[in-house]
């Protein structure tokens, strides 16, 4: 499955406002469980949030979780969600991450949403 930058984001937001642990059977209009649940378990991984996933179902796609459960954001997290919680900002992002030919990272979509925030402030 190719990673969705949109619905990371989307996640990290939804992430940010929830009161309680998020799972893999999160809505989110537009997605299907698996999509959710494969790009939770990418947040856990890259650092963004702490949570578990598990592995190993009946499912004929291996790279799909069978649960996920994410129990908050990590400071870097936020500091993500920060850069990028702007739609005028993200699409910016965007703008620039699409110049790349293959892709970024979600690093890099973090450290492009400060450069972007910090123009967008007047800031060095």
């Amino acid at each position: 499955m190719r990673r969705n930058d949109d619905l990371i984001r989307k996640l990290m937001l939804d992430l940010e406002n929830a009161n309680e642990h998020v799972t893999d059977k999160h809505l989110v209009d537009g997605f299907g469980r698996n999509e959710v649940a494969y790009h939770l378990a990418l947040i856990v991984k890259s650092g963004y949030a702490e949570g578990k996933t598990l592995y190993g179902n009946a499912s004929t796609d291996t790279t799909i979780p069978s649960a996920v459960v994410v129990i908050r954001l990590t400071p870097s997290g936020h500091d993500f969600i920060s850069t990028v919680r702007d739609p005028k900002i993200w699409s910016k992002v965007k703008e620039r991450a699409a110049s790349v030919a293959g892709g970024v990272t979600l690093e890099i979509l973090k450290q492009l949403g400060s450069a972007v925030l910090k123009q967008h402030l007047g800031l060095p």
